[in-house]
């Protein structure tokens, strides 16, 4: 029994609303609110900060120079708020004047993050899900408020500047000796492509265009963790760091809540500790012994996901490697099921500040009945 994943939005948009529809008071009167963004410390400009007035629900980048502008503010005191992974958020009190417009100076400090002497924590159990206490366990509660901040800061690209992106996909069966392609499946999917996260019901059955049923698992995404609900369901620990291309990563582990009883994602993420971004996310199927009964051969499913960066500080999700292990030893143990996933391009309708319209990504050219090398699954362990 072989798995489909679902194509991977890149996203999930949680907006209600226009994010972007500035209410107007009654009588009329705006102004405008610009700005620079910059580094406390060396001074160097900050691009693709996220500029917000929250009561007002306006949210914009800054452009790659750290300049912004937000137009058509009503007249009055108003909190804005600037925000960006790896920084303190910045928060003032400013006033808007009628037909002027307000010009602003902010110098962000980076997070002080420093985890020696933090204990490793394997997770064995989830007996009490949530957010890490910022008190007991500062340094993991930073962290874990580091990986929302770049899912945050991804829910603000599509949902300002919506876009379409082509994915290709290998679907085959993986064994000591072959990756054997049964099918390459190609689409163009819209990046507002909203899902909700399911505490406990990541798995469902679907009709493929053949008629016969086949099981998904809809793998988390990035926004995921702007999600309270994803947040209360799983257990966060400090897993130590890893060196990957020159790289140190910050790995946070993360296990779903002994509660669910169906399947969900446990695993881990990884965060640059230089800039604070996402590289890496690796998840494992919680509770298999709770799969549906067509599925009772499934012994594991395992995914990686890893990331790039569209523009400084926005990641996207670059390609996706999972593998199903099905049940048997020695001679009687059967391939295993894989898919890889690959971005192939991107395509803007209208495009963020200083960033190319559209984009085709250089990727393997897969072929149904293939024969290649094992090590072409690379979450292969």
């Amino acid at each position: 029994m072989m798995f489909a994943l679902r194509f991977l939005s890149l996203v999930l948009v949680l907006c209600t609303g226009s994010a972007l529809r500035v209410q107007a008071q009654a009588s009329g009167a705006a102004g405008r609110l610009t700005g620079t963004v910059r580094a406390a410390i060396t001074d160097l400009v900050i691009p693709y900060a996220v500029v917000s007035i929250p009561a007002l629900s306006i949210e914009r980048f800054t452009d790659a120079s750290g300049q912004f502008l937000l137009g058509r503010v009503p007249a009055g005191m108003h909190e804005l708020v600037i925000r960006r992974v790896g920084f303190v958020p910045w928060r003032r009190r400013v006033e808007v004047l009628a037909g002027q417009a307000t010009s602003v100076a902010a110098l962000m400090q980076p997070v002080p993050t420093s985890l020696s002497g933090v204990v490793v924590r394997e997770l064995a159990r989830c007996a009490d899900p949530g957010m890490p206490d910022p008190v007991r366990e500062t340094q993991v509660s930073q962290l874990v408020t580091l990986l929302r901040e770049n899912a945050d800061t991804y829910r603000l690209l599509v949902s300002q500047y919506p876009f379409s992106y082509v994915q290709i996909a290998a679907l085959g069966e993986v064994s000591d000796s072959a990756f054997l392609v049964h099918r390459v499946d190609t689409a163009t999917v819209a990046s507002l492509n909203p899902r909700r996260y399911r505490a406990g019901n990541i798995v469902s059955s679907v009709r493929s265009a053949r008629g016969a049923r086949e099981y998904q698992m809809d793998i988390p995404t990035i926004v995921e963790l702007t999600d309270d609900a994803f947040i209360r369901n799983h257990c966060f620990g400090y897993g130590g760091t890893v060196h990957e291309a020159g790289e140190t990563w910050y790995r946070i582990n993360m296990l779903a809540a002994d509660r669910l009883r169906g399947p969900d994602a446990h695993g881990a993420f990884f965060l640059d500790s230089a800039t604070s971004q996402l590289r890496r996310m690796e998840l494992d199927m919680s509770r298999v012994d709770r799969l549906p009964r067509a599925l009772e051969g499934v012994a594991s499913l395992h995914a990686v996901t890893t990331f790039t960066e569209l523009a400084p500080g926005i990641p996207v999700i670059a390609s996706v490697c999972a593998i199903t292990r099905l049940r048997g030893t020695g001679a009687t143990r059967p391939a295993s099921p894989a898919e890889l996933q690959q971005l192939a391009g991107y395509r803007f309708k209208i495009p963020p500040p200083d960033i190319a319209a559209r984009a085709v990504i250089a990727v393997p050219a897969w072929k149904p009945l293939d024969l290649l090398p094992p090590t072409t699954v690379w979450c292969n362990r």
